[in-house]
This record gives structure tokens, C-alpha cells and sequence, in this order.
């Protein structure tokens, strides 16, 4: 697995971590590509009870790399690596925990909308900037979002992407529980754990009747989005974001 993805496992719990904390945890291709292997093989793997998403360093991610972005839309394997990530999220049958520090941002905030709990220190600011980048949203998130907080409150978090605080996200529900910052992953794998002396059976056919009603629609959103975000992603709108973004770094 590349140095950017790192996995462990401990007592039947995956912990995956995102590792680039020079970049904020920026998602590139290669690191969706070994986020999703990891996935299909936990899957296979009976020892292997819960998995934990993460990341190192004070923030959880900033998203996709804008640079790694820009060549996508021309590049077919690429976009192909993505979409494979996202529906191995959208059906991934163990239980999925997502632990946010600091900043949640793009995608590092629509992969918490498919986990099954979410825990985030006090500090953490989920945001959701894909209109402001001349894009829309993705990961299924233009029906997950207004399921969890409403069509008016996902309305204006997709258009305006302005941060949502800890304390806001949980009011909303997307969060299960808060906890003071560099404790998120403590108080993820306390509930991991416990998780873990559940009967196995029990919890994955209760996960899958949870998930079940939706998850036809949650595909169907995800390839929908997918079509259109690849085509955002050659406009001139979001070329001019792209361009202006880079100038920044």
C-alpha cells in the first residue's frame, strides 16, 4: 500500500489512515485506488470486524489534490479509480466508522455521510466547496446530505460551502459524538471495540436492513453525479476556480 495510505489492525478493528499531513491528508488518485483495495480486502477477510477512516495530523483531509484534479477529466483510469472508491463506501457491508480532527473538507466530508458513526474533536469544520469551484456535489452527497439535515440546510451547505463546526454537525446528526481535539480515534476505537463483541452475523444483517431501502438510490445519485462532475470538471467555470486556487499555493 503506498506511504500516503496507512493501514493497522488491531483486535479485529482496520484503521485506515490517511498520511500526508504535509498536504493536509489531500486525496490523490493513487490514494483512492489503495483506500479501495484496502476495503475489498477487509471484506474478504472474516478476522476483521470494523474499520476506522482517520487521518494523521491535525486535520482529517483537505479534500482532493487540486493538481491531481486537474489532469482527471482527461484521463478515463483516473476518474475510474475514483468512482471504484466511492462505490466500494457506498457498499462496504462492515461496519464503517469515520473519525474526523480539524478540517473535513470536499470529499473528507462526503466520506463521513457513508460511514456508519462518525466521531469528531471539538475542533473539526466539515465543508462542502464544490459549487464554489464550479463543480457539484459528489459521493453521493446530493442525496445523502438533505436525508441527514434536511433539503433547505444541504441546500445552502452545498451552494455557499461555508464551515460547519463540530457543535453545528452534530445538531444536524452527522456526527454521533464529540470528543476534546487528538481524541476522536480513542473514542472511535472504544466503539470499534465494542463493536467487536457483538454477534458478527447480527451486525452485518442489521447494517444491511439499515441500508438496504436506500442503497439503489444511493448508487443511482453517485453515477448521476459522476457523469456531471466529469463534465464540470472541463468547464470554464471551474477551470478559472482551478487556476485561481493553484495560484495560491
Amino acid at each position: 500500500m503506498p506511504d500516503y495510505i496507512s493501514e493497522q489492525v488491531e483486535h479485529g478493528i482496520q484503521i485506515l489512515s490517511l498520511n500526508r499531513p504535509e498536504k493536509k491528508n489531500a486525496i490523490t488518485v493513487d490514494m483512492y485506488q489503495a483506500l479501495s483495495d484496502a476495503l475489498h480486502r477487509t471484506e474478504l477477510d472474516d478476522t476483521i470486524k470494523v474499520t476506522i477512516i482517520t487521518g494523521i495530523g491535525p486535520d482529517f483531509s483537505a479534500g482532493n489534490d487540486i493538481r491531481d484534479f486537474v489532469e482527471i477529466a482527461h484521463v478515463p483510469e483516473k476518474m475510474a479509480s475514483i468512482m471504484s472508491f466511492l462505490q466500494t463506501l457506498t457498499s462496504y457491508k462492515k461496519p464503517l466508522i469515520g473519525c474526523v480532527e480539524g478540517w473535513a473538507v470536499g470529499v473528507g466530508a462526503t466520506m463521513m455521510l457513508h460511514c456508519d458513526m462518525v466521531f469528531a474533536a471539538r475542533n473539526a469544520q466539515f465543508v462542502f466547496p464544490f459549487v464554489q469551484l464550479g463543480l457539484v456535489p459528489e459521493a453521493a452527497s446530493s442525496f445523502l446530505l438533505p436525508r441527514i439535515v434536511g433539503h433547505q440546510r444541504a441546500f445552502e451547505m452545498l451552494m455557499f460551502g461555508e464551515p460547519i463546526n463540530a457543535e453545528m454537525a452534530y445538531q444536524l446528526g452527522m456526527v454521533n459524538h464529540l470528543c476534546e481535539p487528538k481524541e476522536a480515534l480513542n473514542l472511535a476505537m472504544n466503539y470499534a471495540d465494542r463493536l467487536t463483541k457483538l454477534p458478527t452475523e447480527a451486525v452485518l444483517l442489521s447494517k444491511d436492513l439499515l441500508k438496504c431501502r436506500t442503497i439503489d438510490d444511493i448508487q443511482m445519485a453517485l453515477m448521476r453525479e459522476g457523469r456531471i462532475f466529469k463534465d464540470r470538471l472541463l468547464s470554464d467555470e471551474a477551470q478559472v476556480q482551478f487556476k485561481r486556487f493553484l495560484k495560491k499555493e
